[in-house]
């Protein structure tokens, strides 16, 4: 019931191309955000953040080799606490502040195949920064079979390599995990 309600203004510039190679798109973003709601660590509960500001680079190149569709995104943040305490200057929580994404698939007649690739660099998890979060890379892999043109079955393997990691102290992220999905779309 303290909780205030967030108040944001973004600035973005962007610009994309597109050739016969794949398409591309460059951002440029500053957010700045009053009263942020954020999880506070040292109290277990979501709290505001007076003042914060979140500067940004996305880059994302799209492109098809020998019949892969190649997407991939790389991010730079600069998350910045400008509250006027004992934490301003400090990375807002649980925030990277460095990931790339790249992400393949392929159809195969009734077959589709694919992975995904996933690296954050360490984030901190509390607003004072001393609770490091380590970096992480993941790899998942997909496949999927069209029965006809409703039905299909799915299946991938999440964290092949069963990376231990944690996006917030305390929450393991799943390990290795398998599904299969039988979908029907009419």
């Amino acid at each position: 019931p303290d909780l205030k309600p967030e108040d944001s203004r973004t600035v973005e510039l962007g610009v994309a191309g597109r050739f016969d190679w794949g398409n591309w798109s460059l951002n440029l973003y500053e957010t700045w955000i009053d009263n942020l709601i954020s999880f506070n660590a040292a109290t277990f509960a979501p709290d505001n953040i007076d003042k914060a500001r979140i500067q940004g680079l996305e880059a994302i190149f799209n492109t098809e080799i020998k019949g892969w569709l190649i997407q991939t995104n790389l991010t730079f943040l600069d998350p910045e606490n400008r509250s006027k305490n004992i934490n301003k200057g400090n990375m807002l929580p649980r925030r990277s502040k460095q990931a790339f994404r790249i992400d393949a698939s392929r159809q195969l007649g009734d077959f589709v195949v694919g992975a995904m690739f996933l690296a954050e660099a360490n984030r901190y998890d509390d607003l004072a920064n001393s609770r490091k979060l380590d970096d992480y890379v993941k790899v998942d892999l997909r496949a999927e079979y069209l029965i006809n043109s409703q039905w299909r079955i799915q299946g991938r393997v999440e964290n092949l390599f069963d990376k231990d990691y944690e996006t917030a102290a305390f929450y393991n992220q799943p390990g290795r995990n398998f599904f299969v999905t039988l979908r029907y779309q009419p």
